[in-house]
């Protein structure tokens, strides 16, 4: 036993533990294994835990019937415990029904063998799971080899899957540069890191398979959002059969930055130079031109070649290359910057005025000489043109009749034109330096002193009107237009006045003519309503006799008679619409006339009117179609005057349109709006009286003969009634071929629509 012991502690045999309570098989398992194996005997489930731990055998045989516990709870906890979850488990039993298999493999076991056991059968498992266990060891070791190495390098590294792009494993300065826990980053691919074209992250997998590398730069996004430049180095890698791309991320957004800024500043300063309308011309040494922009080349108008074999002063004046013999000659830096206008010679022969700049600087070890040449001929041009404009201007503001001032942010009065003076009876030089509100009227000084603040807090503009006082005390109008400018280098308010007093009194005998006129039209207008009111009282009886004999009840009549009497009330009743009519225009046009406004039916209300006038209709053999667009439409209006709007409408269209013609009556609603128009085939209305016939007692055939009777009411009362209810009015028609009046209505009623004549063209 002693020696079992030492050769325990020994011997280099895969160590098999046996677990089981009965003795005899421990020792039979020991005899049929100590050949190859080192057995190590345990007979209840606490000793096997305990060897386990002290002993950490290569493989395990357990017995599932144990006294304390079953193999089951045996085989549970070691395949739960991580250190020993890898270690081979063969359950041993007598009895194997499917519940028990299944039930053991749930627990972790990795074989099965009856009892009694084959020693064959045995050793051959044994082997098996043995060497299994050995080559995942050794696959262990050699991960954890790679896994030190993966986490303990510093750079950022990626395992990428080159097929779907996801990241098969990250190390920790992986996780901490992009900002993603392991389970994170391991659960994205590439392609949402970074921010290139998919189509792209293709390219570089293909080139990366074809050349087993890589070296590629790219935009990755961190996790805050931030996007940052990197260097990629990727090799490929095979890991269990897997081709992964080893992937080596640098950030260079820095060197990137300064990349980026270096590029930027050159090209800005390529920019400076080629976009410059000056001339720049570099020289060296000896005085030949090793430089310029294109706007040199346009300025003198030589070729970039041709400058290129040209020295400085072949181009520059003598004069001027006397003034800097230094720089030219000797190449000494001179002290200070020197500008001179001068005069120079293109290639083609003409001459051009300019401002030449010279100055030294360094480039490497070599001085070199910059020449800024700015063609000023357009500028001396336009400060000639500058100095005639101003003559111009001068005139022309010292002889305008309009006066000209311009006032500082107090209100005083910086410069005037002549004008000024002779409006307000001063010596110009008088005017100067006082204060504007001296020569306005007490009433008009806060008006402007609003207009000053507001034009120079950049309100806008204004046109005023003020009361002004001349300096004999003689109050005038003047009219006053205000914009802010810059005079002087400071906000300034320049004001353009002109003396409206002869338009001020046309204005106020115009406002006293209105009134006159609105007095003499409210005088008409009651006039006409008591006029209209004596006039029916007689008519009412005229029309009544007349009513009572035409029945004969006062006794028969003769033919003549009932002709006569016929006539009579004929007239009467006329003249007694004629008065209701005159009446409906006064009350309408002095407003005592109040709208009944109700809910009613649009549809039913029209047909009503219809039924009223086709006789008159039928009378001329006219046909009157009607076509609603919708036959339940409820309108808030006055029926009484909708039903008169209709029926003067269809009432003219009758009277004007010939025997045998037709008139369409159509009816819709076009959102908030109803929509009703009457079209006939009569005689139509000249274009150049469609104002004429809304207005009152006119009508279009004004003659003696004309062959239409009427009042050249009934329009006028129509519009009267649509605008009352804050709806439009439309006309469109051609001689000979008929009229359309097409009136909306609000289904609503807004009193505070604003009624507008429209003339459809």
């Amino acid at each position: 036993m002693v020696f079992k012991m030492i050769e325990l502690y020994t011997s280099d045999k895969p160590k098999v533990l046996i677990i089981d309570d009965e003795k005899d098989q421990v020792e039979l398992l020991c005899l049929q294994l100590e050949d190859e194996y080192l057995p190590i005997p345990a007979y209840s489930g606490k000793e096997a835990i305990e060897l386990v731990k002290a002993k950490l055998p290569d493989l395990i045989l357990l017995d599932l019937m144990l006294p304390e516990n079953d193999g089951y709870e045996i085989c549970s906890t070691l395949k739960s415990d991580p250190e020993y979850r890898f270690i081979p488990i063969i359950i041993i039993s007598r009895f194997f029904e499917k519940t028990n298999k299944m039930k053991a493999t749930r627990c972790g076991a990795d074989d099965f063998i009856h009892k009694p056991i084959n020693r064959f059968e045995l050793k051959t498992r044994i082997k098996s799971l043995i060497r299994i266990k050995k080559n995942y060891e050794a696959l262990q070791e050699s991960e954890n080899r790679y896994k030190q190495l993966f986490n303990n390098s510093p750079a950022v590294t990626l395992l990428i899957d080159p097929v779907d792009y996801l990241i098969a494993d990250a190390n920790e300065p992986a996780c901490a540069y992009y900002g993603y826990t392991y389970a994170e980053m391991t659960a994205k691919k590439i392609t949402d890191i970074s921010i290139y074209s998919r189509e792209r992250n293709r390219k570089i997998s293909q080139q990366v398979f074809s050349e087993k590398k890589g070296h590629f730069y790219s935009c990755h996004k961190l996790a805050s959002g931030e996007i940052r430049h990197v260097e990629m180095y990727i090799n490929t890698i095979n890991i269990r059969g897997r081709e992964l791309f080893f992937t080596n991320v640098y950030d260079v957004t820095a060197s990137k930055k300064i990349e980026r800024e270096l590029t930027e500043s050159e090209e800005k300063f390529k920019q400076v130079v080629e976009l410059s309308i000056d001339g720049i011309i570099i020289g060296a040494n000896s005085g030949k031109i090793v430089d310029c922009n294109e706007a040199a080349c346009r300025i003198f108008g030589y070729g970039k070649e041709e400058m290129l074999e040209l020295n400085v002063d072949n181009i520059l004046r003598e004069d001027f290359m006397q003034s800097i013999p230094e720089i030219i000659t000797t190449g000494k830096a001179v002290s200070e910057n020197k500008t001179i206008e001068s005069i120079n010679k293109r290639k083609d022969g003409t001459f051009f005025t300019a401002e030449i700049a010279t100055r030294t600087f360094k480039l490497g070890d070599e001085d070199r000489l910059i020449v800024y040449v700015r063609d000023i001929t357009e500028r001396k041009k336009a400060e000639r043109d500058l100095k005639s404009s101003e003559e111009n201007f001068r005139a022309l503001v010292n002889n305008t009749l309009d006066g000209i001032i311009i006032l500082n942010f107090e209100g005083e009065v910086i410069a005037a034109n002549a004008a000024v003076g002779k409006m307000f009876n001063v010596e110009l030089e008088k005017i100067t330096g006082t204060n504007i509100a001296k020569y306005l009227a007490p009433e008009s000084v806060p008006v402007a002193i609003r207009d000053q603040i507001n034009v120079l807090n950049n309100q806008g503009g204004y046109l005023s009107v003020y009361k002004a006082i001349s300096s004999m005390g003689e109050h005038f109008w003047i009219e006053g237009l205000g914009t802010k400018i810059i005079y002087q280098n400071q906000p300034a308010n320049i004001v353009v006045i002109r003396d409206i007093t002869v338009r001020k009194k046309a204005e106020e005998a115009l406002i006293n003519a209105k009134t006159a006129a609105e007095v003499a039209n409210r005088t008409k207008s009651e006039f006409l309503t008591n006029m209209s009111h004596e006039l029916k009282t007689p008519l009412n009886s005229i029309i009544g006799f007349s009513d009572l004999l035409k029945e004969e009840i006062a006794g028969p009549l003769n033919e003549k008679q009932s002709r006569y009497v016929q006539f009579i009330s004929s007239s009467g009743k006329n003249l007694l619409e004629i008065i209701n009519d005159i009446l409906d225009l006064s009350k309408a046009e002095s407003g005592e006339e109040d709208l009944n406004v109700e809910k009613f039916s649009v549809d039913e209300s029209i047909n009503k009117v219809i039924s009223v006038v086709l006789p008159q209709a039928q009378e001329k053999n006219i046909i009157l179609n009607y076509q609603s667009e919708n036959r339940t439409l409820w309108i808030t209006a006055d029926e009484g005057k909708f039903r008169q709007i209709m029926e003067n409408l269809l009432s003219n269209a009758i009277k004007f349109t010939p025997a045998g013609g037709s008139i369409d009556v159509t009816l819709k609603q076009e959102g908030l709006l109803v929509t009703i128009e009457v079209k006939d085939t009569g005689i139509g209305i000249p274009e150049d009286s469609f104002e004429k016939i809304f207005k009152p007692f006119i009508q279009i055939d004004s003659s003696l003969s004309r062959n239409f009777e009427g009042t050249g009411l009934g329009l006028t009362l129509v519009k009267k009634y649509v605008e009352m209810h804050g709806g439009n009015i439309y006309v469109e028609s051609k001689i000979g071929e008929g009229s359309s009046f097409r009136f909306e209505l609000p289904v609503t009623r807004k009193r505070t629509v604003e009624p507008v004549l429209k003339v459809l063209e």
